[in-house]
């Protein structure tokens, strides 16, 4: 019968540890990589870099920074989807708030987007907003 020595036990756990942690991280990457491949992703990060009040604020080039996947907030059905992403630009940051909606003849629609910066933390641009906004069913 052979026993194994704690220094042996404790090496085992360790690399089991970081066998684990390293596939966890690995799937929550492939997961945000599959996010950001998304087509109301696309156009949610192309109207803010299109849109010429943010290009004013952030400065060029606007660089997306990613998303919270574990925010509750952050979250698609395959209808409907709803994003915070941290972008930034050479003269300031912030986040994009973004909410998408799939139709069955347009695909993903951008209802609206929104952009809040660090230097005035205290406001939200309106970059996007739906034509159906507003409006009563």
């Amino acid at each position: 019968m052979t026993f194994l020595t704690n220094k042996t036990l404790a090496k085992i756990a360790v690399y089991g540890a970081i066998g684990s942690i390293s596939a966890v991280m690995y799937m929550k990457y492939r997961i945000e990589d599959r996010i950001r491949n998304t087509d109301y992703y696309h156009l949610a990060v192309q109207t803010l870099r299109q849109h010429k009040g943010a290009v004013s604020l952030l400065g060029e080039p606007i660089k997306e920074l990613g998303f919270d996947l574990s925010d509750k907030k952050n979250s698609c059905d395959g209808q409907k989807a709803h994003f915070e992403i941290k972008v930034r630009g050479p003269q300031d940051r912030g986040t994009i708030y973004f909410w998408a909606t799939r139709t069955d003849n347009q695909g993903w629609i951008l209802d609206r987007l929104d952009l809040e910066v660090k230097s005035q933390p205290d406001k939200r641009f309106l970059i996007k907003k739906s034509v159906n906004e507003g409006m009563v069913d």
